[in-house]
């Protein structure tokens, strides 16, 4: 990209970048070097692969012609904290409409990879075709400065193995390497329709514990399975960067408020993990599929209670990461920590603990190790275990998957396994299909076939458009918590302003727990990329952004029928302490105006 020592800042037009297409097919590598069009081509990440795919027809994600999209942001691999991002961008085997129709998103993770793709001079990699052998790509420096060097590699030997496995033996073979890589759940692509990527961390290389960070949303994992890649090795040191002039910015990354959620600070020690608590005292934290109780059973789970013993929480962070938002949880007899546990996020520690009934540290840290070693999204897997154990509660006589009921948790243990090794396509299927199948949607916890993260949908009808994922692509899930409005235009401008702001970040390159707002983020790109850029112009290119994912659902077949929420989302519960306020009427007059508004703004662009 820029040559960041330069005097003057460079428009977007001034730059390049680097693509690669790859036919695994073929074992044929495309280079290009492309004058970047606009300012999509030279942020990259998701703005860029959108701008690639949102036209392309694609009926099966898993088809060997379905391109996926690997690639990294204008920061990943400079020194602005927290700018580690990869992303992986494609047709989901996930989301879908009504009619079945596969819809686009994308999946993030921080870790180390996306610095040494930087290192290596690859920006973007497109993959089509389906390799002959399970393949191992590996990418190193090419010579004298021209393009890296792609080899497609024997990886037969990783079969089988935990996902951490697969990296502890990657990285006795490439030390110098960091990888993405897929666990067991992906070779069974046809039946577990949530597999993910691990992206390696420098700890888990350094520890050899399961440490790292996932692309975990939408299914790329399967993707990656269905061409026969189970791994992808970037073998190049950190590349070389300067720090001059981030210093003010990158202490607003480490200390500034945005991110103080993410921090431990002296007297409320955080990491997400300070977010299960706030949803909790505020009788909004998932319980039961999605049904708070009112009770304080999910106390047990608090970090202060967990860290009473026997554990010990560290906060570790990915690497020139301040933050440490890793909650990372040993177990700690007598005070003395000893092997690693399990990492603890909001997300996972609620749907795999009380969302299903279990509230035993000591089981819920096994569970979440567990999906992990096997390379599966806890979000669509805890949803969806929830689905199923409240079908069987409602109907003891047409029991699923054995009767499952909630707090079983060696059902739960058996149910994890038999899913990521393929054996119960039941589960591995989703939460919508499942839902679809069993002739129940009401309480199936998802809009267009991508589970809720932890946050009720009872108070965030915002789900419903969000792109990829409601805690991912759509910021409006804290919005009840924290502001308490619920009137009709304050809800259709969070939808179709505020919220779809949150995708800058996967523009960019940077970590979502930053939280800084696009000023301080115009002014990295222009320090650390030397890009010519302001405020209102990474705004617009969210917009434009937005605008081609929403204009692809409609072009694949997504109707009004498609933004919707489950119909328990729309029942009033006495022992959520938040306002009321999605009603059946006000969710259709919000989905109403909200679409209306896109369409116009669809409508009205003539660059799409």
């Amino acid at each position: 990209m820029a040559d960041q020592s330069a005097a003057a800042y460079l428009r977007p037009t001034d730059l390049t970048f680097d693509r690669y297409r790859v036919d695994l097919t073929t074992q044929t590598v495309q280079h290009e070097r492309r004058v970047c069009a606009d300012l999509e081509d030279a942020l990259g990440g998701i703005a860029r692969g959108f701008k690639l795919l949102y036209r392309e027809q694609v009926a099966d994600p898993y088809d060997p012609s379905a391109p996926l999209v690997m690639n990294i942001g204008a920061l990943t691999g400079t020194r602005v904290m927290t700018g580690l991002r990869t992303y992986l961008i494609g047709y989901s085997p996930l989301k879908a409409s009504l009619s079945g129709a596969p819809a686009l998103m994308w999946s993030a993770g921080s870790g180390s990879f996306g610095t040494r793709l930087r290192s290596l001079g690859i920006e973007e990699i497109v993959l089509t075709g389906r390799a002959a052998r399970p393949t191992l790509l590996h990418l190193g420096p090419g010579e004298a400065g021209g393009p890296a060097r792609f080899a497609f590699l024997d990886a037969a030997d990783l079969l089988g193995l935990s996902a951490n496995e697969r990296v502890r033996l990657l990285h006795e073979r490439i030390p110098g390497a960091h990888f993405a890589v897929v666990g067991p759940a992906a070779e069974h692509y046809r039946e577990v329709a949530y597999a993910g990527v691990a992206i390696t961390t420098d700890q888990q290389l350094e520890t050899g514990d399961a440490k790292p960070r996932w692309c975990g949303r939408g299914g790329y994992g399967g993707v990656m399975g269905s061409k026969n890649v189970l791994a992808v090795a970037a073998d190049a040191p950190n590349p070389p960067a300067s720090a001059s002039g981030l210093k003010e910015i990158n202490r607003e990354i480490n200390l500034g408020a945005g991110s103080a959620r993410y921090r431990d600070l002296p007297l409320d020690r955080g990491g997400t993990w300070r977010t299960y608590k706030m949803m909790k005292d505020a009788g909004a934290l998932t319980e039961f599929n999605f049904h708070s109780t009112g009770t304080d059973l999910s106390a047990a789970l608090f970090r202060a209670n967990v860290e009473a013993g026997p554990y010990e929480a560290r906060a570790e962070g990915c690497y020139l990461c301040g933050i440490r938002c890793h909650k990372n949880v040993y177990d700690a007899p007598e005070g003395i920590a000893l092997g690693f546990r399990a990492k603890v996020d909001h997300e996972p520690l609620a749907l795999l603990g009380p969302n299903l009934g279990i509230f035993n540290p000591d089981q819920v840290l096994t569970l979440i190790a567990d999906v992990d070693e096997l390379g599966m999204d806890s979000i669509s897997l805890g949803v969806t275990l929830g689905y199923v154990m409240e079908h069987n509660q409602r109907h003891p006589g047409a029991p699923l998957v054995g009767g499952l009921a909630f707090g079983d948790f060696e059902g739960v243990r058996k149910a994890i396994t038999a899913t990521g090794t393929g054996r119960l396509p039941v589960v591995g299927q989703g939460v919508k299909r499942l839902s679809e199948q069993v002739g129940e949607t009401a309480y199936a916890m998802h809009s267009k076939g991508i589970e809720y993260p932890a946050y009720l949908p009872h108070t965030n009808p915002g789900f419903a458009w969000a792109l990829a994922g409601g805690h991912m692509s759509m910021r409006t899930f804290f919005l009840l918590v924290l502001e308490r409005e619920t009137g009709l235009d304050y809800w259709v401008d969070a939808i179709t302003n505020r919220g779809p702001l949150f995708m800058l970040d996967d523009i960019i390159g940077l970590c979502k727990f930053a939280n800084v707002g696009p000023e301080v983020e115009a002014e990295a790109l222009r320090v650390a990329a030397g890009l010519e850029v302001t405020a209102d112009d990474l705004r617009a290119v969210v917009g434009r952004t937005y605008l081609r994912g929403y204009a692809s659902e409609r072009r694949v077949g997504f109707t009004p029928d498609d933004y919707t929420l489950p119909a328990a989302a729309h029942e009033e519960s006495p022992h959520i302490l938040l306002p009321y306020f999605v009603t059946p009427e006000f969710f259709a007059a919000l989905r109403e105006r909200v679409l209306a508004t896109f369409d116009a703004r669809v409508a009205a662009a003539d660059w799409l």
